[in-house]
Parts: structure tokens; sequence; C-alpha cells
């Protein structure tokens, strides 16, 4: 089992205002061995993940922060209006990290709750001052942390923070081995290459779609070959339909695009393409996933008729829908399955004279055609 991280604030034992943050290990926490750490006052070691910083506890203006240095934001869309109900009724809780440069304090963790501040009219907030000397990279890392600490992270997240790691002086090869893993990334260097690409192109729309859908990086990579244009016209659709769906739509335009000798572009500006994507009657889901549908049908033209005689096939037998049939969607393999649940003797009996009626029917030896011509 994964160990779980957690963070906790507390007060240095002393007479001034200062406060560190502790990582703890989960693990290392439920181990009865622990032991007082020398010099402090109730700490606790917590294993090999224990760290501490001293922090400077303040209050300051919202004014005296620059929201618009962002080296420490890993989101492209922060999402603060749920947050905006708990601050108003409580205030601010848990002070945001902040650091002094250039005369004014850059933000490094807590974005929500600042903007949710700014949105209520705050003037002045709580805020926690990391020491001046820590590096770019120290705080980044402070950053990742906590975030992984409360919630997984979106794609675009992810691909922002190996970006930043290796911009702030990170090794490839030490970004990899330290945090692909803990972000649930195959461990290949393509990969690291396809995410530093997508943070590094400051596409924001691109980066807005990938932090609120879901996509496999082979399709990402596809979809990464895909004009700017007909990336943002998809865009709406592939965020509405399912993830498999997704993948889907972008791997079977790849595949028409290659073996038609067309661009995507000119695939998405044919008139059934446009007449699906253009029914602005119709949800964005809808129009996904009739275009995932005709893309289908397209790309595989036998399969799906097949795939069609088959269905017409089990609506004329008046087929159970009790009974599950399953059967290769490639058509490769020639044999099917079936399944259905039953409590007794009797049911079970019951529905195999069920089924044993529906084979004596002349059109049940149309499901083993292979051909339509049969």
């Amino acid at each position: 089992m994964k160990n779980k991280r957690s963070v906790e604030l507390r007060k240095w034992p002393g007479p001034d205002d200062t406060f560190f943050l502790i990582f703890h290990d989960k693990k290392s926490q439920n181990n009865k061995n622990r032991q007082e750490r020398k010099g402090g006052v109730g700490l606790l070691k917590t294993g090999s993940l224990f760290k501490m910083e001293r922090m400077k506890f303040q209050r300051v203006s919202l004014q005296e922060i620059n929201l618009e240095e962002k080296k420490f934001c890993l989101s492209p869309l922060v999402e603060f209006e749920s947050l905006k109900v708990s601050i108003g009724r409580v205030g601010l809780l848990v002070p945001p990290l902040v650091k002094p440069e250039k005369e004014a304090l850059i933000l490094i963790s807590g974005w929500r709750r600042v903007l949710a501040c700014r949105d209520l009219s705050l003037t002045t907030i709580p805020v926690l001052l990391v020491p001046e000397e820590m590096s770019d990279l120290d705080l980044l890392i402070k950053a990742i942390e906590e975030n992984l600490t409360t919630r997984p992270l979106s794609l675009a997240e992810k691909a922002e923070a190996i970006y930043k790691l290796n911009l702030f002086g990170l090794s490839p090869e030490r970004i990899m081995a330290d945090y692909f893993s803990r972000f649930a990334l195959p461990l290949k260097k393509e990969y690291f290459l396809l995410l530093i690409k997508v943070a590094g192109q400051g596409q924001e729309k691109l980066k807005r779609f990938l932090h609120g859908a879901e996509i496999s990086l082979e399709a990402l990579e596809l979809f990464l070959s895909f004009s700017t244009l007909a990336q943002e016209k998809l865009m709406p659709f592939l965020q509405a339909v399912t993830y498999s769906r997704r993948r889907e739509i972008i791997e079977n335009l790849y595949e028409i695009s290659l073996r038609e000798g067309r661009a995507i572009d000119n695939l998405l500006e044919l008139q059934e393409i446009k007449s699906i994507l253009e029914r602005n009657e119709l949800s964005f889901r809808s129009r996904g996933e009739a275009l995932s549908d005709w893309l289908k049908k397209r790309r595989y033209p036998l399969l799906t008729s097949w795939e069609a005689e088959i269905k017409k096939t089990l609506k004329e037998l008046a087929w159970p829908k009790e009974v599950k049939l399953l059967y290769d969607p490639t058509f490769e393999s020639p044999e099917f399955e079936i399944s259905f649940s039953f409590r007794n003797l009797s049911q079970f009996l019951a529905r195999l004279d069920e089924l044993k009626a529906i084979a004596q029917k002349p059109g049940f030896q149309r499901l083993f055609r292979r051909s339509l011509e049969e």
C-alpha cells in the first residue's frame, strides 16, 4: 500500500511568531517506535520524510501579493467559488505560503484561498512568510507536495509541475525517478518530453482542456499532431464525452486522416461532420457521441455493418435483455459467449428453454455469418 502524506502547521516553541510545517509520512506516524526530537517540545521524528522549515506568521494587505507572478502556480484554471462560502463564514483558517521578492510578495501555494479572499473584498489576510534564502526549486517542491496531500493532479498540472521542476534545475532523470510514479505516469522519456511540450508551448486553451478532461498519453500525443484550430474545434465535444470515446475520436480521426490522405482540418469540414457538430439544439455530449459513431463507421465500415446486422438480428429474434450476448468487437474470433443470472433450478431451466426456442428460429443462423452477402 502506498504511503499517504499529510501536512501539519505548528508554532515554534518560544515567544516569537514563528511557524513551521511538518510533512508526515502516515506509515511512519503509526510506528510505535516514534521518538521525541532532541531540543524540541513535543516534536516527533516521522521517518525519512520528516521535514521542517521555519516561517513567519504575518497579516498582510492583499495588494502586497503579486498575483501576476505565477511561477509556483500549477493549475491553468483556479476554481475558488466553493471556498467563498466557507471563508465568508469563518475566515481564512489556513494561511497561504508567500515569499518576499522585488518589494512584493510572491504566492507559493494557496491560490484558491487568496482569490476567494479577493473576491470577498477582504483587505488583509494571514500568511506564512518563507525564508528569503529558499530557492525557487525548494519552494516549487513545497507547492507540489501541498497539492499532492489534498487531491490528485490533473494532467495539465502534472505537465506544469514537470516543466517547472526542469526549468528550476532538476534533471529529467531525477524528475522521472522522483515524481512519475507519484503522478501515476509511465516511466518513459517520451512522455517526459510530451508533457514538457504541453506545458512549454503556452496554449492556455489546451491546458484548460487537459485540466478538465482525462486523456491517455497515447491519445494526447496524437491530439498534439492536430492543428491548433482543429484542437480547439474538438475540445468542447471531447470534454463532454467519456474517457473511452475521447480516445476513440482522436485515434479514429488520426487513422482516417492517414488512410485517406486528408488533413484533420479538411476532415472536420466534411458536410457529414459539420452537420453533426453544428446541431446546436443538441448537447455537446450528444454531438460528441454522434461524431464518435460516425468516425467509427468511416474507419471500420465492414465492422460497423456487421455490428448493425447483429443488433438487427437480435431485435428480430426478441432476444431477452436479461441474457448478455458477448462477441469479439473486431469479429476476428468466431466465438460467442452468453451470460445470465438465475436464483434456482427452475429459473435456470426456464432460461435454457427460452434460448432453445430462439435457436430454432430461422434468423438465428444469421448470427454466425461473417459476410453480409451470405
